[in-house]
């Protein structure tokens, strides 16, 4: 059984995942629009900040379902910077869509951060979340409160999934800007950390699922891959790519060291980076096993892509576009 949905809004509808996801909703006959920062007249995107409701509500006011995917996914920005938009932002996009009369269904795209970075077995949606001060992390997990108040409330519709590390075309974190970095020789990562990959196929695939299905209701999933690998298994895939037999790593300790020194020379500069401890603290996870048992239960969700499938067509499309 599905939901009807003939139109759905997306914000961060010019992302990585928002662009993937008008793509399969239009192939199912879903009609997409939305807003980003800059606007796509051909994709029927306008320019618009969560918080300038006046600009998009009328359009949001057109449709059966939102799915929620801008965020702020940066180490580099501020507290205050990040609960902006990541919690305020969230909650006024749901007030928007708890006020409309046509949308019925709100899906936000947290993150398996929430869950944490310290975790050693595989980890699933009955983990109690808990705040470290790392503002990614503790943002996306008052969110996922937000959003799941206005479930319990009646105000809205909501669902919420977490994604594990989401790469493949197009991804700047996990495949644009190792690659780039390995190019210039200023690339590391820790040594013992895990990773979690992905494909952004299968992600989503598993948003569909989750949004068109009745029993996601008031439900969190975790959408995950085949598994966890070693960061120098992942980003050592990339390394081959341009010729490099090894990605450089470091242990945790030092890395995190060397990135405080780093990312300090760039606010000496009036700029900020995500090379910085932040980041490779999270790289230093000890385990990266997110379990997408329960998607796979009450969704029918199964990833599909594998890594060494997703690896061949990541490196496809880098090469098409003249990144190697």
């Amino acid at each position: 059984m599905k939901v009807t949905i003939k139109k759905v809004f997306i914000t961060g509808a010019n992302g990585f995942i928002g662009r993937q996801l008008e793509k399969k909703l239009n192939e199912t006959g879903v009609e997409t629009c939305g807003i980003d920062f800059q606007a796509d007249a051909d994709r029927n995107v306008i320019a618009a900040d969560l918080m300038a409701v006046e600009k998009w509500e009328a359009m949001l006011n057109e449709c059966d379902a939102v799915v929620h995917t801008a965020a702020v996914v940066s180490n580099a920005l501020s507290a205050d910077d990040t609960w902006n938009v990541n919690v305020l932002g969230t909650q006024v996009v749901l007030d928007a869509a708890a006020n409309s009369k046509k949308t019925k269904r709100f899906l936000h795209l947290s993150s398996v951060a929430a869950m944490g970075f310290e975790h050693t077995t595989t980890m699933n949606e009955n983990l109690p979340l808990k705040a470290c001060g790392q503002p990614y992390r503790d943002t996306k997990i008052a969110s996922e409160h937000v959003v799941l108040n206005y479930h319990t409330m009646g105000k809205i519709d909501t669902c919420i999934v977490r994604p594990a590390d989401v790469y493949g075309p197009g991804s700047k974190p996990w495949v644009v800007f190792p690659i780039a970095e390995l190019k210039k020789k200023s690339f590391v990562v820790p040594k013992e950390g895990m990773f979690g990959p992905v494909y952004i196929d299968d992600l989503i695939n598993g948003v569909y699922l989750a949004l068109t299905k009745p029993e996601s209701s008031g439900q969190i999933f975790i959408i995950s891959g085949f598994g966890e690998v070693t960061n120098s298994e992942y980003f050592g895939r990339l390394a081959e790519m341009i010729g490099i037999k090894k990605v450089p790593t470091l242990p945790s300790k030092l890395v995190i060291m060397a990135t405080a020194a780093y990312e300090k020379g760039f606010h000496l500069l009036g700029k900020t980076t995500d090379i910085n401890p932040l980041t490779m603290k999270m790289l230093s996870r000890p385990n990266a096993d997110y379990s997408h048992a329960k998607a796979t239960e009450i969704l029918g969700y199964k990833p599909e892509v594998n890594l060494d499938e997703g690896m061949r067509r990541s490196e496809e499309w880098l090469r098409n576009e003249g990144m190697i």
